[in-house]
């Protein structure tokens, strides 16, 4: 197999990112060093149940890429399959990250559809950094209601007649 040097190398990072994350941000940072081009794909997950829109979303997602100052990092948002747009954009990878066992198990499930529907197209996993193994979206939204209810128990509690 002979390598074309001068082919752009094109990657593709999708996820719900509902809410996006330091840990989502580490994992663009580090495929952005890797790529001529990333693009940051917000799109559905059919396993999740999305708290936000898809478009408030992708414009969370947009505004953060674009403070970030990322040249070769574009966003896009996506009601189809990955593999598709994947496929329509010419891109050659599809990044996903993992941060424990779990998420390899689904990864790999994830990465072998993706192969069997287009072998030209490679699934690279990275390893999430260790200080934000924890860091989740779920972890994240939790944190944010728990805050939300404390918030709201501290105005009640202000609020009483002394």
């Amino acid at each position: 197999m002979q390598v074309d040097k001068n082919k752009k190398k094109i990657a593709i990072f999708p996820g719900s990112f509902d809410p996006l994350h330091a840990g989502h941000i580490n994992i663009i940072h580090r495929a952005a060093k890797m790529f001529d081009l990333l693009y940051v794909v917000v799109s559905y997950n059919i396993s999740k149940k999305e708290e936000k829109p898809l478009m408030v979303r992708f414009h969370k997602v947009q505004a953060t890429i674009d403070q970030l100052k990322l040249k070769n990092v574009k966003v896009l948002h996506n009601e189809k399959l990955t593999i598709t747009l994947a496929q329509k954009l010419k891109c050659q990878y599809i990044i996903r990250s993992i941060r424990n066992e779990q998420d390899l198990k689904y990864e790999m499930n994830i990465a072998q559809i993706h192969h069997m529907l287009d072998r030209s197209i490679e699934t690279i996993l990275l390893v999430a950094d260790s200080k934000l193994k924890q860091v989740s979206s779920t972890n994240v939204k939790e944190i944010a209601k728990q805050i939300k209810w404390l918030d709201n128990k501290q105005y009640e509690t202000n609020r009483r007649p002394r």
